[in-house]
């Protein structure tokens, strides 16, 4: 196998993080001779993690408050919003990462003062971290590893837009009651749906039984509508169902890919 096939976990960690999963996702990636990024993962990376960061810098532009703006995590970690509450804290670790790299506390108080707000400065410094740390990261789906591949003609792609201080995101997804293009491509493959479904774990996971009614309902009823709802819940069955030839599925996602992976005989990897 002389391609990598990147998951969205992969992605993440290479354009997001900044605790070492970064290296080891850029390292992985250079075992192999190329590299693709199927517009699938970016749409998953968009109103996933990305969403996450964006929340995070919203929330300080909104507050104008570094302390304001972990109280209001601190109070989300009470939610059920794990992953959103998880995602923020590492918005927050790699825009210190990066922030401290490029210029030093003195120097930030050289620009807002000696008597600055500190609280205020760290709101200011962290949130134009976090900006740079977005845009970056969501304008290199068009150049990186050759630029996004297998576009899907019923996803919105569009740039990032600021509404005062604050970024937007949207569209993160299709149009609402809108088909799904990927359903007229698996409609011919319902073996493979149906082992990919049979697969899965029976672990009571929410996520789980939902992708399981979806594959369920591509196995039974292939000619029925697949909604934006339903292309998420598919989720991880996309990276096995649409794995390039010569290519290795490269996750961070084992639990939930592997199962499918090993009915489907298609190979993967991890960082």
């Amino acid at each position: 196998m002389t391609d990598a096939f990147i998951e969205t976990t992969v992605l993440t960690n290479l354009l997001l993080k900044k605790d070492g999963s970064e290296r080891s996702a850029k390292a992985a990636i250079g075992k192999y001779t190329n590299a693709v990024v199927h517009q699938f993962a970016w749409k998953e990376f968009k109103r996933g993690p990305l969403k996450n960061f964006v929340w995070a810098f919203n929330k300080l532009a909104d507050t104008k408050s570094f302390l304001d703006t972990l109280l209001a995590l601190q109070r989300m970690s009470m939610t059920p919003q794990r992953y959103l509450t998880a995602t923020a804290i590492q918005a927050f670790h790699t825009a210190f990462k990066g922030m401290f790299s490029a210029a030093s506390l003195d120097a930030l108080k050289s620009q807002y003062g000696e008597k600055a707000d500190v609280d205020k400065l760290h709101a200011d410094a962290i949130r134009l971290e976090l900006k740079r740390t977005i845009v970056t990261s969501w304008s290199k789906r068009r150049t990186l590893f050759g630029g996004q591949q297998e576009p899907l003609p019923c996803y919105p792609d569009k740039d990032l837009t600021e509404n005062g201080a604050r970024l937007e995101l949207d569209p993160r997804d299709c149009k609402r009651g809108s088909d799904c293009c990927l359903r007229s491509r698996l409609s011919n493959r319902r073996k493979d749906i149906a082992a990919a479904k049979d697969a899965l774990p029976d672990d009571k996971r929410k996520e789980t039984r939902e992708r399981y009614r979806v594959l369920r309902q591509l196995e039974k009823h292939p000619n029925s509508l697949m909604l934006p709802k339903d292309c998420r819940r598919f989720g991880d069955a996309y990276f096995v169902l649409f794995c390039p030839d010569d290519a290795v599925v490269l996750t961070t996602n084992v639990r939930d890919i592997q199962p499918m992976a090993d009915a489907l005989r298609v190979p993967f990897s991890t960082p």
